[in-house]
């Protein structure tokens, strides 16, 4: 076997069910990420367009001085549960978050393999993990590394796993012998995602304006949620799936995530009233060590109270006046307002 097939071996024996390789060149779509930064698509995300970032994104040595290959891994997670069966009492939480937080699982699976790459060469080299918060064009290397392709909704869709994936990128100075890209999957002309955006967050040069985001506003996003986009919240309290459930490319799938086989999935469709009760300390013990912390405190109540405005639930109408006359924040006193006025 050759040395990539025995790296990609161990990468699979770890967990991750996709793993490639690819020259750390600029990645192809640099040219669009710093079009969609000028148009101010990356909204409150300012970590995108700051000056080093957008260096660090022109290519891997930036990260990594020395670097020759990126090896880009994927690890599927479930799709989510049937959104129907939810109930006019449940708000919804999109399904990657549902899971221990994949930037500690990820890094500490690419270290076990970095350590294995250094026995397999019987060499010395530098390496650094990527995981999702690095400044780093992830998708265009797993494209380049044949793991799938640039759907039109911004996400790395596999034949084998849809868009069910996280992705992490293991930076190394060896040269490696670089797969092939993917050059017979995409998404034709399908523009499903795009209709059903309920938002129509999903540009034409397949990537996403965050300002109108769903994901991004209920997650990223700090402040009031603009009111134009409240009642397309609908029930959700943290994320946004739409445009990966209606997409074909993940319908049918492999139903295997093994590196998240034995851990502990949250509830998708929790009790939006018991939700808007939680304390800071209830919320944080709650959601420990999972993606949900990622929204904070005042972002997951604010949420819940669009969501339980866009319910109209009659038994949340005591907790949402008491909030909406004596909560000392601003934001989660102004979301309960609006959530009153709904009904």
């Amino acid at each position: 076997m050759s040395i990539e097939a025995l790296i990609k071996a161990e990468a699979l024996s770890l967990g991750f069910v996709l793993c490639g390789f690819s020259r750390a060149d600029t990645p192809p779509h640099y040219g669009a990420y710093l079009d969609w930064v000028e148009s101010g698509n990356h909204a409150g995300m300012a970590y995108m367009a700051r000056p080093n970032a957008i260096e660090a994104r022109y290519e891997p040595t930036r990260l990594l001085p020395g670097c020759r290959t990126v090896i880009s891994l994927g690890a599927a997670y479930p799709a989510p549960a049937n959104p129907q069966k939810k109930q006019q009492n449940q708000g919804s939480i999109a399904a990657y978050a549902l899971l221990p937080d994949y930037h500690q699982v990820l890094k500490a699976a690419a270290e076990i393999l970095a350590q294995k790459i250094a026995q397999l060469t019987d060499q010395a080299f530098k390496h650094l993990v990527c995981v999702d918060t690095a400044p780093i064009l992830e998708k265009d290397y797993a494209q380049n590394a044949g793991l799938g392709w640039i759907a039109r909704n911004s996400c790395l869709t596999s034949q084998a796993y849809g868009s069910w994936l996280f992705l992490c990128e293991l930076l190394i100075d060896l040269p490696l012998q670089p797969d092939k890209p993917l050059s017979n999957a995409d998404c034709a002309n399908c523009h499903r995602c795009q209709m059903a955006c309920p938002t129509k967050a999903i540009l034409p040069n397949r990537t996403i304006d965050a300002r109108r985001c769903l994901s991004y506003l209920t997650i990223e996003h700090r402040g009031p949620i603009p009111l134009a986009f409240r009642p397309l919240i609908g029930q959700r309290i943290f994320g946004c799936d739409t445009c990966q459930t209606i997409c074909p490319s993940n319908q049918n799938l492999q139903n295997t995530a093994p590196l998240f086989d034995q851990a502990q999935v949250l509830d998708p469709h929790p009790d939006l009233i018991e939700s808007f009760l939680l304390t800071e300390a209830e919320f944080k013990s709650r959601y420990a060590n999972t993606p949900v912390l990622r929204a904070k405190y005042q972002g997951f109540r604010r949420n819940v109270a669009i969501a339980l405005g866009n319910a109209r639930l009659e038994q949340a109408r005591d907790a949402l006046m008491d909030c909406a006359a004596n909560e000392a924040d601003e934001v989660v006193r102004e979301a309960a307002q609006w959530a009153l006025s709904q009904f």
